[in-house]
């Protein structure tokens, strides 16, 4: 969503989660990775694998524009994974790097009947609890900032709560993406 073009990490919060997308790659080695972008909506934008190169090129293809409903659906996001894993015997396990402004309802559920499928989920939190204004900057360079239907300027915060709430769920862990070693 567009919250993830916030700049309270840098470059921005969507390239910040690529890189840390592309070092969990590193520390997998031999497992098989999938990628599942969401915004108001959740598709698998990569399915499981071992190619690198495709994890790696998939990575690099998203885009806040790639899902044009805007908002959070993390328990779409959370189903879409349950899916990809499907037939999976083995460890099942969900990186969610998100900023965590749940627009939808329903992650904590949808994370209780991930840990009854047995898949464990580790939240990444990108951004800071202290937020950052939401600006858009066209082609010529001019900034606005994004506003709510009462034309008060939007400001999007890292939920860490929720993050955590659905970590917990699964025995999973919460993660703050503060360093550069964070993965």
């Amino acid at each position: 969503s567009r919250s993830m073009l916030a700049e309270d990490v840098r470059p921005n919060r969507l390239a910040r989660a690529k890189l840390a997308a592309l070092d969990l790659l590193k520390v997998a080695q031999t497992d098989r990775l999938g990628l599942v972008a969401f915004a108001g909506s959740a598709f698998l934008q990569c399915p499981l694998t071992v190619d690198d190169v495709a994890f790696r090129q998939s990575v690099e293809a998203l885009d806040t524009g790639i899902i044009p409903q805007g908002g959070t659906a993390l328990a779409a996001a959370i189903q879409v994974a349950l899916d990809a894993f499907k037939d999976e015997n083995n460890f099942k396990i969900l990186v969610i790097l998100t900023d965590g402004e749940d627009h939808d309802s329903g992650a904590t559920s949808a994370a209780a009947l991930a840990a009854k499928a047995g898949m464990r989920i580790f939240t990444v939190g990108v951004g800071t609890p202290n937020g950052e204004v939401l600006s858009v900057t066209d082609d010529k360079g001019t900034v606005t900032y994004v506003k709510d239907e009462q034309g008060q300027v939007v400001k999007s915060r890292l939920n860490e709560k929720l993050l955590q709430e659905i970590a917990q769920a699964t025995s999973g862990a919460y993660l703050p993406l503060r360093s550069a070693q964070a993965m």
